[in-house]
């Protein structure tokens, strides 16, 4: 048995090995050659080690948007309801500044218009009408107005020329009326000491037996007679008196009649200025009402010429056409998209992300923008630079009005319920084809227009990869 044993060796190798000569070398048990994997593999380890904290993975986030001019794209919407007649463009046509573009049939406005129209005849003729009467009536009233300007003028005269006559022909008869009583007073008081010296001495002759008694009655009688002479004289007098204020009344009265005609000529002046007044004032009602009538025409025929004709406010090209001839459309209507020329602007990304993260892109960051017609994996994307954020999300109409188009806003963002960032990139030119600049290659055989949509990334962070498998140690070791 022992000996089968030593033949399972050669006799050359058990005699080197239990020679005593040999046993400070140490036997080999792997050779060199094994080595090299498990070096290569430890040096794997190791650089795995260190990448995995001093290399950095990019953290990206993606969007979707579309290239446009900036608030160039706009919208071609109809400013009231109505028939489409005519639609004078298509698809691809060059518009200028001021073009009519669509026809849209007003029938409610030519309607009004019409009803305006006859209304203004009808003041018109009601104007023409009243004029007429207006003259006639006019000349009625000048005409009684002068005949009793004349009337009037006709007695102030009298009144003015006989008044002061009157006066002095009536004071002058008075005066000597007077001076004829005062002197037959005077004659009158005169006499009656005589008629009283001789009725005395008659009394006393009578008594004496030497007259009659017819004498002395005589006597009396023209006594008595003077006296009466004096009394009605000296009641003439004052009769004068009286006269004489009567005169004087009279003459105020005449005064105060001149003053009556003259207020009453001032009067028909009044008159007369009153209804020229009263009539400029109605025609003037009139003639402003038919100014009124007409401005409404004006107002109706520049609004129906407005409304009904639709007009290029830019230079431009016509992106697309959303109605055709006959349709019935609302006011506000969209119906067509005209890109706007301004040799000035150049091509933007705008970009909508959701809210979380897009509250992470920051301006300046790196972005690039891959229309959905370039393979990325070939050509990669244009770099850009970001531009501005909105501050707040934006509504689905908000983003329309900004890319000019709500089909293409409804296609970028009809997955996304929650609220949208948008993003504004400036793209970086360079001598390729399409004239950007690609992260990958000189960019495909294309060029980039308006309306391009697009798959969009930004880089927002950067992080050692040993920060993933971290948080995953922690949750299998429980140890945070």
């Amino acid at each position: 048995m022992l000996d089968q044993k030593r033949s399972l060796f050669r006799k050359e190798s058990i005699e080197r090995l239990s020679s005593p000569e040999r046993l400070d070398q140490l036997m080999q048990v792997v050779s060199p050659k094994s080595w090299l994997p498990l070096t290569a593999l430890g040096s794997l380890v190791a650089v795995a080690i260190v990448w995995s904290i001093y290399g950095r993975i990019p953290i990206t986030v993606e969007g979707r948007g579309v290239v446009i001019y900036p608030r160039k794209v706009v919208p071609l919407q109809s400013k009231s309801a109505g028939q489409l007649l005519a639609l004078d463009v298509k698809v691809g046509d060059v518009v200028k500044k001021g073009q009519v573009l669509a026809t849209i049939d007003q029938v409610d406005l030519r309607k009004q218009l019409q009803l305006v129209r006859a209304k203004l005849v009808q003041l018109e003729e009601q104007d023409r009408n009243a004029s007429s009467l207006q003259v006639q009536r006019q000349q009625l009233d000048r005409k009684a107005i002068q005949e009793q300007r004349l009337s009037l003028k006709q007695k102030l005269k009298i009144v003015q020329d006989l008044t002061p006559i009157l006066r002095e022909k009536g004071l002058m008869s008075i005066q000597r009326e007077r001076q004829n009583l005062q002197q037959r007073l005077q004659i009158l008081r005169g006499l009656l000491p005589t008629y009283k010296k001789r009725l005395d001495n008659r009394q006393m002759l009578f008594k004496q037996g030497a007259v009659a008694d017819d004498t002395v009655l005589q006597a009396r009688q023209q006594y008595d007679d003077a006296r009466v002479n004096i009394d009605e004289a000296e009641a003439q007098l004052k009769q004068l008196d009286v006269k004489e204020a009567d005169a004087q009344q009279q003459y105020l009265s005449n005064l105060n009649e001149i003053k009556n005609i003259q207020a009453q000529l001032q009067e028909q002046e009044s008159k007369e200025a009153n209804l020229a007044q009263q009539d400029l004032q109605t025609l003037t009602v009139r003639k402003n009402e038919i100014q009124e009538v007409t401005r409404e025409i004006a107002k109706l025929e520049q609004q129906l010429s407005n409304n009904s004709q639709i007009i290029s406010q830019h230079n431009g090209r016509i992106l697309e056409l959303t109605v055709t001839p006959g349709q019935v459309v609302n006011a506000g209507t969209r119906l067509a998209t005209v890109e706007a020329e301004n040799p000035s602007n150049k091509l933007v990304g705008v970009t909508y992300f959701p809210v979380a993260e897009g509250k992470k892109i920051q301006s300046g960051m790196a972005i690039q923008i891959t229309p959905q017609t370039v393979k990325r994996e070939r050509f990669g994307g244009i770099v850009g630079t970001v531009t501005s954020i909105s501050r707040f999300p934006i509504t689905k109409e908000a983003a329309a009005n900004e890319v000019g188009n709500p089909e293409v806003v409804e296609g970028l963002i009809s997955q996304k319920q929650e609220g949208l960032m948008q993003v504004f990139a400036e793209l970086q030119t360079d001598s390729t084809f399409s004239g950007y600049k690609w992260s990958s290659s000189t960019g495909p055989h294309l060029k980039i227009s308006p309306g391009t949509t697009t798959v969009v990334r930004v880089q927002v962070d950067e992080r050692a990869p040993i920060t993933f498998v971290l948080p995953i140690l922690r949750s299998f070791s429980g140890i945070y």
